[in-house]
This record gives C-alpha cells, structure tokens and sequence, in this order.
C-alpha cells in the first residue's frame, strides 16, 4: 500500500489579514481564513493530521477572541464530525490523530475521538504547556482537550520522530511550544510539508517575507521557519500552510505557487 494524502476543508474564519502576515498593505483587510485537516492513508493505518474548529466554538470561545477572529460562517456541516460522515468515515476508522499544536483553531475537532481507538499524539513540550493551564488563553480552549488529562495522548519527544512508512513528526516550536510538522513522503507527488501554522501562510515564506502577530516566541518561529525552509530546499518538498489554499513548491534550486486542492475525492499520490 503506498502513502496518500488528501485535504479536507473545514469552515473559514474571517480576520485581519495582518495577524498572519504583518505588512502594511494588510492591515484593515478582511482574510478568509481556512481551517484545515488531511487524511494521510498509510501502511500502518489512516492518520488524521489536526481537527479544526468545534462546532460549538461561538458558544466556546471567549469574548476577546471573537472581537479579532469572526466565526459567524463557520457551521457545524463545516466542522470536523460532519465532513468526516460525508467522506465516509468516522473516529474508529483512524489509528492516528495528530495535532500539529493545540490552540482551539486547530483541535476544536479533538474531543470527538475522546472514546475512539485512535490514538492521539502531540508533542510533549505542547502536553506539558496545556496541562500547566487552569483557564483559558492565548487561543488554548481546555474543552477541546481536557481529557487527555486522563486519556494520555502518545507524546512525541525531540526533534524527529518517524511515525508510520513514509510519515516524519518534526518539531518546530515557535508559535507554541510544541508545534510540530508533518512530513509525507509521497510516490508521485513528492515530498508534502504540513506546517500547522509553524507557517500560517505563503506570505510568511516568500519574498517579502512578513512575519505574524500571534506566536508564543517570535525568535524560534523565525528559526523553526529557517529549518521548515532548509527541510524543503533538500527534499524539494512542497510546503503546506496552516492557514492557506495557496503551497510553495520547491524544485532544482527554485520555488514557485501552487494551489492546494481540496476538492472533495481529490487524493495526492
């Protein structure tokens, strides 16, 4: 069985555009900002890279946080548990669930496999940081990921960890803790970069780069960003964003832009 890979939009939110890439022009400019989750089929069994927005998250999320972020298009037929039933698929038919990070953008979809099988894997710094929380902040939601206080997720610890034929975990802390990518070795396609938001959107990476407004530490995004591009350049891979339908593809020594399909039934080979 070889390893594929496929994206599964889940809702946009609407916000500045220059919390994600801070340049003058995009200051005041509304962004739809997607969420994002793929579906990596392997030899090992299905893995589920992040889950996205509850369906509950106007009701969830503090007050301060929707004063920059607007979540009124997001509907649960765009959340996690809806989008999987239209694929045909549900929480026992993964064996992975990894979060790349943990803020509520990224693990509203979580708590559904809270009495699945599969098992849930973070990174332990990202583990140790949110079970040191008692109240939510900084866009970490404790709904979304309180039981694994007592389900314990499998943690993943240092730099690389390779974790099914074809699929590497690479740590790359910056925007929390213990933000990790995703790499995946692809037959045809190539190598694919998931990046959660160690790179939010092309614009972080492209000349004239521009930097974000939200992080947990700006001088490791900045190297965590150093080593995402380092990782590319050698394996050619092509990067996917946290928060964009837009890639950058790299070859022989270049880059260029590339969309990201997320037609439904569109599978990377």
């Amino acid at each position: 069985m070889s390893v594929t890979l496929r994206g599964v939009n889940l809702g946009f939110m609407g916000l500045d555009k220059s919390l994600l890439v801070n340049k003058a022009e995009h200051a005041g400019t509304t962004y739809q900002c997607p969420a994002i989750a793929y579906i990596v089929e392997t030899p090992q069994g299905r893995i589920l890279w992040e889950t996205g927005l509850s369906a509950r998250c106007s009701d969830e999320w503090l007050a301060e946080w929707q004063q920059v972020v607007d979540l009124g298009a997001v509907t649960p037929e765009a959340c996690l548990e809806l989008r999987l039933k239209q694929l045909g698929l549900g929480a026992d038919d993964f064996r992975f669930v990894v979060q790349g990070h943990l803020h509520t953008d990224h693990a509203g979809g979580l708590r559904l496999f809270e009495d699945a099988g599969a098992e849930i894997v973070v990174h332990e710094d990202e583990y140790a940081h949110v079970m040191g929380l008692d109240t939510d902040k900084d866009f970490f939601a404790r709904v979304d990921w309180a039981f694994l206080g007592n389900k314990k997720p499998t943690l993943i610890s240092g730099g690389s960890t390779e974790l099914a034929d074809g699929v590497r975990l690479v740590h790359l802390p910056g925007h929390t803790p213990g933000q990790m990518a995703m790499e995946v070795n692809l037959e045809t396609t190539g190598t694919v970069l998931l990046t959660s938001d160690a790179l939010y959107h092309h614009e972080n990476y492209v000349e004239p780069t521009g930097e974000p407004q939200i992080y947990w530490d700006i001088e490791k995004w900045r190297s965590s960003l150093a080593s995402l591009g380092q990782m590319a350049r050698e394996t050619d891979a092509w990067l996917f964003p946290g928060h964009d339908e837009t890639g950058i593809q790299h070859f022989n020594g270049r880059k260029e832009l590339k969309t990201i399909r997320f037609d439904e039934g569109y599978t990377y080979a």
